[in-house]
């Protein structure tokens, strides 16, 4: 039984973690300065902030930014909520969608010698 056990649990949680790892899709644009500029695409503004504060160094001005989400209207299935069982009941959105605009601000001047 522990051998089935172990097996089992060896092989779902490398999946679930997997699962739970969220890219950030980044891509460079143009904004009309002379600073760089990404439009950064993910499942939340706070995973895309922190995309962008490596990105930006010395710091970024937001130029827009949106977050949606959207639960599933069958909450209360069965096999939904097994899953947020062995998840550890994350009861996280199911449709989650955030954008980020984003301008690096220049490196600060070095004061004259």
């Amino acid at each position: 039984m522990n051998h089935l056990r172990l097996r089992t649990l060896t092989t779902a949680l490398p999946l679930a973690a997997l699962m739970g790892c969220a890219t950030v899709q980044v891509t460079p644009v143009a904004m009309g300065g002379g600073e760089a500029a990404y439009e950064l695409a993910g499942t939340s503004i706070a995973q895309l902030e922190t995309e962008a504060q490596r990105l930006c160094p010395h710091g970024y001005d937001v130029r827009r930014q949106s977050h949606h989400y959207q639960r599933m209207a069958n909450d209360q299935l069965y096999p939904v909520r097994l899953w947020d069982r062995i998840t550890g009941n994350l009861n996280t959105p199911t449709n989650n969608k955030a954008q980020m605009a984003v301008q690096c601000k220049a490196p600060p001047k070095a004061p004259p010698p």
